[in-house]
C-alpha cells in the first residue's frame, strides 16, 4: 500500500515541486521571444527602458496613422512626441552606443542609440549642440541631448518651414522630443517597451 501511495501520488507531487522551483524559474529568468510582423525578436526579460524625458511625460502625438500636425510630417508617425519645453535634458533609455548624431530630415537634428537585441532609439528636434558623438558608449539614464528650439538657422539642406516662412527643426509645431524605437529595423510602438 505505501509503494503504490508513493509512486502514484507522492513521487509526481515531488517531481512537479522539483520543476516549478528549479527549472522553470532557470528558463524564465535567462530570455524570451516574442512574434512581431512576422519576425521573431527576441529580447532580454531584465532589460528595463527608462522614460527618456523624466520630468515631462505628456504625448502629443501618439505612435500610428494620425491627422498631420504641419506640412511634411508623416501620416504614420513612426514614434511618439513628448511635449518638454526647449532645454529639457534627453536621457538614454538603456546602455547604448552613439549610432548618428546629426540632421535627419523632417526628425531634424537627431540623435540614434544601438541597444543589444538590434533595438535602435531615436530621439528627434533636439539642440545642435550636440552632447555625444557617434561611437560613444552610454548609460542609462545618461543625458544624450536637450530638447531643442522650434526655429533654427540650419542646415542648409532645410526644406521645414512654418507658416511664416521660417526654417523649423524638422517638421514641428514647437519645441518636444520625437522619440522612437525600432527593432530589427522595424518600428514598434515605444509605449509597448518604456516604463
Amino acid at each position: 500500500m505505501k509503494k503504490i501511495f508513493i509512486s502514484s501520488f507522492l513521487l509526481p507531487v515531488v517531481l512537479t515541486l522539483f520543476i516549478s522551483i528549479f527549472i522553470i524559474p532557470a528558463v524564465y529568468s535567462q530570455s524570451y521571444t516574442i512574434k512581431y510582423n512576422d519576425s521573431i525578436v527576441k529580447l532580454d526579460e531584465k532589460q528595463i527602458y527608462k522614460w527618456p524625458t523624466p520630468n515631462y511625460k505628456t504625448i502629443t502625438s501618439y505612435f500610428g496613422y494620425r491627422t498631420s500636425p504641419t506640412t511634411g510630417a508623416s501620416t504614420y508617425h513612426g514614434g511618439i512626441d513628448i511635449g518638454a519645453p526647449q532645454g529639457t535634458e534627453i536621457h538614454s533609455i538603456a546602455d547604448g552606443t552613439i549610432k548618428y548624431v546629426g540632421w535627419n530630415g523632417a526628425n531634424g537634428y537627431t540623435v540614434m542609440i544601438s541597444h543589444k537585441d538590434n533595438v535602435v532609439s531615436t530621439y528627434g528636434h533636439i539642440s545642435d549642440s550636440f552632447l555625444v558623438s557617434v561611437g560613444d558608449i552610454v548609460r542609462q539614464g545618461d543625458v544624450i541631448a536637450k530638447v531643442g528650439p522650434k526655429y533654427i538657422a540650419g542646415p542648409s539642406n532645410n526644406p521645414y518651414k512654418d507658416s511664416s516662412g521660417k526654417t523649423t527643426n524638422g517638421a514641428t509645431t514647437g519645441p518636444h522630443l520625437h522619440f522612437a524605437l525600432s527593432i530589427n529595423n522595424k518600428k514598434v510602438n515605444p509605449l509597448d517597451y518604456v516604463n
